[in-house]
């Protein structure tokens, strides 16, 4: 639950700042048309990202070369 509402609060961060940085009135359709636009852009770039980093971090060799090093000096 804890995860969730984090997620949903980064999104909701992302959203005031892409409004705030191009200054949108979401009252004015066409505004609002631009602002879905751009948190949509937003939005899926963070996601393929997200999906690069985690094959990334999946592809990452974790175990040691080899076992025989450990112990010996």
């Amino acid at each position: 639950m804890k995860v969730a509402m984090v997620i949903l609060k980064l999104l909701f961060l992302g959203a005031l700042f892409i409004i705030s940085n191009h200054e949108l009135h979401l009252n004015n359709s066409s505004e609002r048309a631009e602002f879905f636009n751009l948190y949509s852009g937003w939005f899926e770039n963070l996601v393929d990202q997200g999906l690069q980093v985690t094959s990334y971090v999946v592809k990452f060799e974790w175990l040691p070369e080899s076992n025989e090093s450990y112990g010996k000096e």
